[in-house]
């Protein structure tokens, strides 16, 4: 029998790869949502998939009671993707943090009342397991377990605007993980919990419409290309394709726990590669991108994704391929908007 999978944050960029690939797998997704409309939208992206979806309505995904509901007592699994994006907001505590811890507390008590679901699988990113900053660290070494050493101060403050953006959200996931952490070791719960940690996520965006408004890493990536700030990238050549990733939080399902270990950390990249191959790929591959960025480019940093590989069987999509992904993308929406006359 199919398993049903309760996944937040399915209308994101992540979140529609996830929900996709979980349906494509046979399984049955009830997919939270914040508002009645996203429901259409969400049907018209998967119309061969609409017996196997379901819809429940939870504008606010700290709400525990409403999460319980959701949960019906027939779910198996839980595919939390729902958090707080850089630049949604100004107030650290009440925009970035408080959503991000509560989110993520409230799905576990849910599920902690909920005898069906048998494994948790939380999306969190790289940046809950180094420091604030650690991204300018050459060469720095990023590895599962680091979390409990890192320093964040919750009353510190930041830049306001662009420059305090990342800081913002870099602390919320570092401290979303340690209340994650943290209430597993306290709770000791019935059902398994596994966190995945993405480096920078690339690939074709389900959600995307307007070929002048790319998304996330995506949108990042060709502004760094095609308008680069002063000194460094926006970011570190550590990039993973969204499809990768997906096969992460499914595998994930299958994977063992390890014995007295109250949750399983998986760290994902893709496989290593420099701005200078980035450069070389996009001026030959697409040469009306006008790429300005010149290096020297600092080592990036490493992330060790053994667990990804070894236990979960994953085989990372070469850089050619996730490019590819990302301006083919582009350039198809470029030329609609000619054609038509936007």
């Amino acid at each position: 029998m199919p398993s049903l999978i309760f996944v937040t944050g399915g209308t994101g960029f992540i979140g529609s790869q996830t929900v996709e690939d979980t349906l494509r797998a046979g399984h049955r997704v009830r997919l939270s949502v914040r508002r009645e409309g996203q429901i259409d939208e969400v049907k018209k992206q998967f119309p061969e998939y609409t017996a196997q979806l379901e819809f429940v309505l939870v504008p606010d995904i700290g709400d525990i009671a409403a999460l319980r509901a959701a949960l019906k007592n027939d779910v198996d699994y839980i595919f939390h993707l729902a958090s707080p994006m850089p630049g949604k907001g100004e107030d650290f505590k009440t925009e970035y943090l408080k959503p991000a811890v509560d989110g993520t507390k409230a799905i576990l008590e849910a599920a902690a009342g909920a005898p069906s679901v048998k494994k948790v699988v939380i999306m969190s990113s790289l940046l809950a397991l180094i420091p604030l900053g650690g991204l300018q660290i050459p060469g720095m070494e990023i590895k599962e377990g680091s979390n409990p050493s890192l320093n964040v101060d919750p009353d510190a403050q930041f830049p306001a605007g662009p420059a305090g953006y990342g800081a913002k959200y870099s602390a919320s996931k570092i401290l979303a993980h340690r209340a994650t952490l943290e209430w597993m070791a306290s709770n000791k719960p019935h059902f398994s919990l596994v966190t995945v940690h993405p480096t920078f996520v690339l690939g074709r965006d389900k959600t995307q419409t307007d070929p002048a408004r790319p998304g996330g890493i995506n949108a990042f990536l060709m502004r760094s290309l095609a308008t680069p700030p002063p000194g460094k990238p926006m970011t570190p050549a550590a990039f993973v394709d969204v499809r990768d990733v997906s096969s992460v939080l499914l595998r994930s399902l299958d994977l063992e726990a390890d014995r007295g270990v109250p949750l399983t950390e998986i760290l994902v990249n893709g496989n290593p590669t420099t701005w200078d191959e980035i450069i070389g790929f996009v001026k030959a591959r697409y040469p009306s991108v006008d790429v300005k960025l010149q290096g020297p480019f600092d080592a990036p940093f490493t992330a060790d994704t053994s667990r990804a590989e070894k236990q979960l069987g994953i085989r990372w999509r070469d850089l050619e391929e996730i490019l590819r992904s990302v301006f083919d993308q582009q350039m198809k929406l470029r030329s609609h908007n000619v054609r038509v006359g936007l």
